[in-house]
């Protein structure tokens, strides 16, 4: 079972709730992500895939909120180096995006994120229990062009197959999630030619157990056709 989750409302949440600043609510949804990731382990989930910035987000927001989620995920990536959540539940954490376009974003910054990030991937490079794809300077559209591009330069056909093993991410998911909004925004969009969608009504920071479960066994209640 391979689910990809879109966790939106990071900005909205903070407003319903008062809270300070943006970096302490990003840091609540990390935290999330982390409950998210143990509720997959116990319901035997064995691929995750987190949308965590696009390519979109990085150019069209303001250059203060780029740089406080950067430096959040680098410094997040070196505590995740010792956090026995990882190492204990043996996730595998691929890292999937334009790493060259994120290393150039703000220097240093840019390169610190790409070097801490590549750090964590490689400290569970060995782990096979549940594959983490996490997706940052990420898009769709990107990721295809990508593909092509490396298709191009070797010379190989362009089949399904050929194309696939050149995309950031590899995995087709069988469930998307997305929370607070009702559209994929650039997300998996080859990947997700027979993923169920799952929108739900609520902010990221309010996604519960309950819910997956409930997302879990809908799918589990239908029969997949795949265009049979």
């Amino acid at each position: 079972m391979h689910i990809g989750v879109i966790p939106d409302g990071n900005r909205r949440f903070m407003e319903k709730n008062g809270i300070a600043n943006l970096k302490e609510s990003y840091q609540m949804g990390i935290n999330k992500f982390h409950d998210f990731l143990d509720w997959c382990i116990d319901l035997g989930v064995n691929e995750v895939t987190i949308y965590v910035l696009s390519s979109e987000n990085i150019q069209n927001r303001g250059k203060d909120e780029v740089h406080t989620l950067l430096n959040l995920f680098s410094n997040h990536a070196l505590s995740v180096l010792n956090d026995d959540r990882i190492h204990k539940n043996g996730v595998k954490i691929n890292i999937c995006g334009d790493l060259d376009y994120l290393a150039g974003v703000g220097n240093p910054i840019g390169q610190k994120v790409v070097g801490n990030l590549t750090k964590l991937e490689n400290s569970t490079k060995d782990y096979d229990n549940l594959d983490l794809n996490v997706a940052i300077a990420y898009g769709g559209r990107q990721e295809l062009l990508h593909a092509v591009g490396k298709l191009i330069d070797s010379g190989e056909k362009p089949t399904e197959e050929n194309i696939r093993k050149n995309l950031w991410v590899k995995g087709y998911p069988d469930i998307i999630i997305r929370t607070s909004e009702s559209r994929l925004s650039n997300f998996l969009l080859w990947q997700c030619a027979y993923s169920e969608i799952q929108f739900v009504d609520k902010l990221w920071q309010e996604f519960q157990k309950e819910d997956l479960v409930q997302i879990l066994n809908d799918y589990n209640s239908k029969e997949r056709r795949f265009g049979k």
